[in-house]
């Protein structure tokens, strides 16, 4: 079941009493991870039967369901330990630092059209939660297909996550193969045994990466002599990074996913896990370290599960190197053009999604639709999302910009 967690301002500060919860539930769910380090248990189920006599005992003021959610985030935190552990990762006793509680539907009442949360203490007593309620809210209140899931509350804001049905996503008329690249998504768009190229490029993720970085640095030098104050701005020049970062790739995973609903298209990817080692290259490994594939693949994909919108991943193993006409596999990658001794031609990223698309469908697909590399059009783009659309561009030689606001462009 799909999940889209929400996050709503409040009106107004915390009551006292909600933020001695939050106090009393990190501690609670802080006891609950050393409980569970001397155990050797991680499962909130373990937990519960292994400390909620001594914990009632140890927390009498505290609702008796916050109390098990307690043991659930523990016991996450506990999983998250153990995983870190078998990778061979140092790392120290995990605690929680934040103030923070975490509630289950049947933990708390909303009030959908006054955006009231009615959130439980102890017994007989309750606190109401006043939220900041904008048009981007309304979608998820007043939509009745959507029901609640767990509560986050934060000391100046709260999560609802809401829950909906899986639907059946639909039998794709055509197919959008995207190649993904540290600029661009490329690829191939097919409808009715004709391919186009299309691209939806995000240039300004690494100049926003590359800005910080240096900015992080002269806070390094500057701040020397104080590491604290160096910690501290770094981290709010990271959180900051992540926060536009984060938004542009919202951005191109909406504008990819609008396209593919109206077009009724499967939408290909490349299965990217475990594809990158590290190299003796220290700059190549930090550029594909920093490089946001994963998060922009895991936004698609749970945007397009939400939406019905079918996703499939293949192998991308010798996409950018294999001719898609005779299937040579060239030994090298480099230059910006695919060349073919069968005569073959075509941009190399186009040529990966055209790759990426044969494996995906190798036996044709639903409707009968089937794909032939030599349908395919070289004199047209499609331009899926332009930065200049979106987010305010970086001011920078390398932004991708464009005359107008068509979808196709003459190349």
């Amino acid at each position: 079941m799909p999940i889209k967690g929400v996050v709503f301002g409040l009106e107004s500060d915390l009551p006292s009493e909600a933020k001695f919860l939050l106090e009393d539930f990190r501690l609670a769910v802080n006891n609950a991870i050393r409980a569970g380090l001397q155990a050797r248990v991680s499962s909130r189920n373990a937990l519960n039967k292994l400390a909620y006599k001594d914990f009632r005992k140890d927390h009498p003021g505290m609702y008796s369901q916050h109390l098990v959610s307690a043991f659930e985030v523990a016991g996450s935190a506990l999983k998250n330990h153990r995983r870190r552990l078998r990778k061979g990762d140092s790392c120290g006793i995990p605690y929680v630092k934040r103030l923070m509680m975490k509630a289950e539907n049947q933990a708390y009442k909303l009030d959908r059209v006054n955006g009231l949360i009615d959130l439980p203490i102890r017994a007989g007593r309750h606190v109401e939660l006043r939220l900041v309620v904008s048009r981007y809210h309304r979608r998820y209140l007043d939509d009745t297909t959507l029901s609640l899931g767990s509560l986050t509350v934060l000391p100046d804001r709260v999560v609802i996550a809401f829950r909906k049905v899986t639907r059946k996503p639909y039998a794709p008329e055509t197919a959008l193969s995207l190649d993904t690249n540290e600029r661009s998504l490329d690829g191939v768009f097919l409808d009715d045994g004709l391919s186009t190229p299309t691209k939806a490029a995000f240039d300004d993720v690494a100049v926003i990466q590359v800005r910080h970085q240096d900015r992080r640095r002269r806070l390094q030098k500057k701040k020397a002599h104080d590491r604290r104050t160096s910690r501290q701005l770094c981290r709010r020049e990271g959180r900051r990074e992540h926060r536009r970062i984060e938004y542009r790739m919202h951005q191109v995973a909406n504008a990819v996913l609008d396209f593919a609903e109206e077009k009724k298209a499967a939408v290909v990817l490349e299965d990217l896990k475990g594809v990158f080692k590290a190299r003796k290259d220290k700059a190549l490994n930090r550029r594909l370290s920093i490089w946001p594939r994963r998060k922009l693949h895991q936004f698609i994909e749970y945007k397009a599960e939400w939406r019905g919108i079918p996703v499939v991943k293949v192998d991308p193993r010798n996409s950018s190197r294999r001719c898609p006409i005779c299937g040579t596999i060239q030994y090298s990658r480099m230059g910006t053009r695919f060349e073919c001794e069968c005569g073959w031609q075509a941009d190399k990223h186009v040529n990966a999604g055209i790759n990426l698309l044969q494996t995906a469908f190798p036996e044709g697909m639903a409707g009968g639709l089937r794909f032939s590399p030599g349908a395919f059009q070289h004199d047209v783009m499609m331009i899926l999302y332009d930065p200049e659309r979106g987010a305010r561009s970086e001011q920078n030689g390398t932004s991708c910009c464009t005359d107008d606001g068509l979808e196709a462009t003459t190349r």
